[in-house]
């Protein structure tokens, strides 16, 4: 695999950045992928926050979630000070993951638009060896990676890939591999948005059904019966619409279709990939979670000997939001450890 996608993750945490960057999109150019094809013209985009210490061992790389932004990490408070990644003792590095619409992404390749567009894994997201990096900048690894969700599956990967790349790592809400439950949920997506594509419906109403489908499964029964009356649904499903100008469905099939191959058992025989881990690992999981089952990153953490914070909320996916204050605390705690 290249090796530029880690050269100008590496690069960003170069003093040349500055803190509290808006959008800021860098040149990759052409991507070989695990597949063996290519995928060309290949832009990053990222944010950084917080201030590079002289010795750049502060550095945090937050990849971002499925349909999110580097934008969205920090509006939604997960980058700030005392925040989930705290600036104001590391430098943050929010990393778009291809195919949200701001890195490359079917919708923006000029070269390979739509259906041209290859497949890229978890494991073709921003992966390829640090070593070239390290004489040019003198960063032989970060402090931690973090990732929710989907940044918590290329976490997973992460720890296997490039296990001396960090010295800890916190998936949350994330999994190493999907269970039968998550490729139900996902595949269920994926029917449906090829259902109506062949249709010839526009992304409108394409996302609006995905909306709906995403719903059912972000949140818990529970929290829907105490939260939401029926009178309340349309307002709520309104609030919580992709709005006017929503995602487009061939980006939205591009990070499922990543998620759905997801399997960081995969790419190891032997050793297995557990025991490439080498860093400290801090797993966060929600046991209501009924998009991303918990129980792969609970096993494996039990497997390592890594810790497990199990965080009780009847928000499902998004109790790590709901119950924020207790899971920046938890992790805060770890990554200040020794």
């Amino acid at each position: 695999m290249s090796t530029r996608l880690w050269i100008i993750l590496l690069f960003l945490a170069s003093p040349c950045v500055p803190a509290d960057s808006p959008q800021q999109l860098a040149a990759i150019g052409d991507l070989p992928l695990v597949s063996g094809e290519i995928l060309h013209d290949v832009r990053l985009g990222y944010r950084t926050a917080g201030t590079l210490n002289a010795d750049k061992s502060n550095v945090i790389v937050f990849p971002t979630w499925f349909t999110g932004s580097s934008e969205d990490l920090q509006r939604f408070d997960k980058i700030g000070p005392g925040k989930l990644a705290d600036t104001d003792r590391f430098y943050v590095i929010a990393i778009d993951a291809l195919g949200n619409g701001i890195s490359t992404s079917p919708s923006t390749s000029q070269r390979q638009p739509v259906a041209r567009s290859p497949a890229t894994p978890i494991d073709d997201r921003l992966t390829a060896a640090p070593a070239p990096l390290t004489p040019q900048l003198g960063i032989a690894h970060v402090h931690a990676v973090m990732g929710i969700s989907m940044g918590g599956m290329q976490t997973f990967q992460w720890l296997g890939q490039y296990p001396d790349f960090m010295d800890k790592a916190v998936p949350l809400d994330g999994t190493p591999k999907q269970t039968s439950y998550d490729l139900l949920v996902w595949q269920a997506q994926e029917q449906a948005i090829e259902l109506l594509q062949a249709k010839g419906a526009d992304n409108a109403e394409i996302m609006g059904l995905i909306d709906s489908l995403g719903l059912l499964t972000l949140w818990t029964p529970d929290w829907f019966v105490a939260n939401v009356p029926p009178e309340g649904l349309a307002a709520f499903r309104a609030e919580n619409a992709s709005g006017e100008e929503p995602m487009d469905p061939h980006d939205y099939l591009a990070q499922l279709r990543a998620m759905l191959a997801h399997d960081a058992y995969a790419d190891f025989a032997e050793p297995a990939y557990p025991e490439h881990i080498r860093a400290k690992v801090l797993v966060v999981g929600v046991p209501a979670d009924h998009l991303v089952n918990p129980a792969p990153g609970k096993a494996l953490a039990e497997a390592v000997g890594a810790r497990y914070a199990e965080i009780q909320s009847n928000c499902g996916h998004i109790g790590t939001s709901c119950e924020a204050w207790k899971v920046e605390a938890i992790v805060n705690a770890f990554l200040q450890e020794h």
